[in-house]
């Protein structure tokens, strides 16, 4: 079976590296980090399977990457990203741009997992 390629967006990187452990415990799973926006567009492939995203980052912000997403990598808009903030007051707004799920940080590893098997 071929790797999952999930890319994880945020500016924090312990933030980061819990999500990658969580998920590295899981089989054929490849983790790419990015540390804000404009990073993960840069690193955004036609192979990524998942992006795990930040709302709240400097140089570009997670909105700011889902519109982004949209037009300068229209190819890849079908690439599912769940949203994951301390605000929940920017679910609504993260949706309509494209999000398809909202995790409420700190993070419940079962939680996780769920949300992200679903869009594997």
């Amino acid at each position: 079976m071929t790797n999952k390629k999930i890319l994880i967006v945020d500016d924090d990187s312990t933030n980061r590296r819990l999500v990658k452990i969580l998920l590295s415990k899981k089989p054929n799973i490849e983790v790419i980090e990015a540390d804000n926006g404009l990073d993960a567009l840069n690193k955004l492939t036609n192979d990524i399977s998942l992006i795990l995203l930040d709302i709240y980052m400097p140089v570009m912000d997670g909105i700011k990457f889902l519109q982004n997403l949209r037009t300068e990598k229209p190819e890849l808009i079908n690439t599912p990203v769940i949203v994951l903030s301390t605000d929940d007051t920017k679910k609504q707004e993260a949706l309509s741009w494209g999000a398809v799920d909202f995790i409420v940080k700190p993070v419940n590893p079962v939680n996780l997992w769920e949300k992200v098997s679903k869009y594997l």
